[in-house]
């Protein structure tokens, strides 16, 4: 993992974070049944495009590199177009089926009837993400990690513009359809629709402006088109060859969209009333996931240069210091992940007030009993690419099989016996997260043969967390009445952090080595020195 690899995954984590934002304003436009609508058809489109393009990007460009690398430009020029050519025919493929079945899967599967046609207005966009795909591996093959980037952000501003344009356009004509049959719903199911045109948009736009780039860098490669007359490559080969190096990573990934679509099964088909489940799970999908994903994005994003730290140490010999890396990033991903989720369990009532006033108690319980979902995830996050970048992906597939086990038996147990309703998801959610992150650290520490330092690593964050908590909560309750719910938020989030990060000084909880190993680590190490720690 290089310094470029590390800019364009962090590219990335922004693209994420800017994709659940989009989810919080589709959310105001659409309606809280609206997202559960068009969450049918991006759970449904997240399976078929990960079975079908998953990882494809990394794959092909991986590929492209060794030829290059070889200076086979014949066999370069032979992978692009057989892989564009049976790319193709699968999205073609995907697309075709979520145009003609989607009934069969929103109302026979789902048991969400106004999903149909929201799954059918998205059903091209398999095809177009898999084209897009493809380049996306063109440019990664000649070393080019930026338009992968640019596009990423590029796409989740598209589809906010649009998405602004046309939910506002569908939901009139929603309404007018509503008023006409005495329905509500379909003003929902209309302005999801919007969301849905405009990411087919989004991306077309986003397949032109790759299009021209590639083009335009390809003039400098003119040289070698005499030679890539001749290739010793077959389309079968090439097929196989993608196919062999890509599957467990795709597999994983196919694995990691289940719990999202398997939840949604599980908790539609058991609730006696259709709306009010699409209305718990829009609250569930829409404001819960988005803001703990938008936070684990965060850390995420933070705990990637000590990845990439940990593995130039591992690939230069020297052991001993990536596993003093390792226990840094392990320790910075626990202080962020146990502030932010005592921050989200004590000051839930606030955010869930500014986020939908009318959902505030369903939201706020969300939030103080799943909160522990952003420690878990983070540090699985960690724990997973760290086991990646040193191969271990068959580690990481059984790991996130058994994570969805534990999610479906417990949301399964969770539905039928207890009444619980949307929190059954949150509940099992957080139990599989947690054993995932706990088998992927497993599997980590013994990769690199050490032990945690409990006490430092985890131990005095929990303390300082706690007591953070507590200062949140009475803020929460003392300000609320006079600041509302916004301005308690702010200033409760500046207040614990303060306090969270002195008594982390205090207390001496960062090494040396830490501090030069994570993010942050000089500002730590100054304002240590200014209060006479170190």
């Amino acid at each position: 993992m290089n310094h470029g690899e590390v800019k364009r995954r962090q590219a990335e984590e922004v693209t994420n974070i800017l994709t659940l934002i989009t989810i919080l304003i589709a959310g105001q436009l659409t309606g809280n049944k609206g997202i559960a609508y068009v969450a049918v058809a991006v759970e449904v489109y997240a399976l078929v495009w990960t079975a079908v393009s998953g990882n494809l990007s990394d794959t092909l460009g991986r590929l492209l590199r060794g030829r290059k690398n070889r200076g086979q430009y014949g066999n370069i020029g032979t992978l692009r177009r057989n892989t564009m050519f049976f790319q193709i025919a699968l999205g073609l493929t995907g697309s075709l089926i979520l145009l003609f079945f989607a009934g069969n899967i929103a109302e026979g599967i789902f048991d969400i009837r106004y999903s149909t046609f929201i799954l059918r207005v998205l059903s091209p966009i398999i095809l177009l993400r898999t084209v897009s795909a493809v380049l996306l591996g063109y440019f990664q093959g000649d070393g080019s990690e930026l338009p992968r980037a640019i596009s990423g952000i590029l796409r989740q501003i598209f589809i906010l513009g649009f998405g602004l344009m046309f939910s506002g356009m569908m939901k009139n004509h929603g309404e007018k359809v509503s008023n006409l049959l005495m329905q509500e719903n379909f003003t929902f199911m209309y302005s999801g629709a919007g969301i849905a045109i405009a990411v087919c948009l989004a991306e077309i736009f986003i397949i032109i402006f790759l299009t021209v780039i590639f083009r335009g860098s390809q003039r400098a490669e003119r040289r070698n088109r005499q030679e890539e007359r001749y290739s010793a490559e077959s389309f079968f080969d090439s097929v196989r060859y993608l196919y062999v190096s890509r599957w467990p990573m795709l597999v994983t990934g196919v694995l990691e969209a289940v719990p999202l679509a398997a939840g949604l099964i599980f908790f539609v088909r058991a609730a006696e009333d259709e709306n009010a489940a699409a209305l718990e799970y829009g609250l569930y999908a829409g404001k819960y996931l988005a803001i703990c994903g938008i936070i684990v994005c965060l850390i995420s994003a933070v705990s990637l240069p000590v990845t990439a730290r940990i593995f130039t140490c591992l690939r230069s010999g020297e052991n001993r210091f990536a596993k003093k890396v390792f226990q840094s990033g392990v320790h910075i991903c626990l202080i962020h992940g146990i502030f932010s989720s005592v921050f989200l369990a004590f000051m839930g009532e606030q955010l869930a007030g500014l986020l939908c006033p009318e959902n505030e108690g369903l939201v706020q319980k969300m939030f103080a009993g799943g909160s522990t979902l952003v420690l878990f995830t983070a540090l699985a996050c960690y724990f997973g690419r760290f086991l990646q970048i040193t191969g271990k992906k068959y580690l990481v597939l059984g790991a996130v099989g058994t994570g969805d086990i534990i999610f479906i038996i417990f949301s399964l147990v969770l539905i039928r016996v207890s009444k619980v309703g949307i929190l059954a998801l949150v509940y099992g959610g957080m139990a599989g997260m947690a054993v995932l992150c706990v088998v992927l650290g497993l599997f980590a520490y013994r990769q690199l043969r050490t032990q945690a330092d409990w006490l430092g690593i985890l131990i005095v964050p929990l303390g300082a967390g706690g007591a953070s908590g507590l200062v949140s909560m009475l803020l929460g309750r003392t300000l609320s009445p006079y600041l509302g719910s916004l301005g308690t938020l702010l200033t409760g989030f500046a207040v614990s952090t303060v306090i969270y990060w002195i008594l982390l000084l205090v207390l001496r909880n960062f090494k040396e080595h830490e501090l030069e190993a994570i993010p942050g680590g000089r500002l730590i190490e100054k304002a240590g020195q200014l209060f006479h720690i170190f």
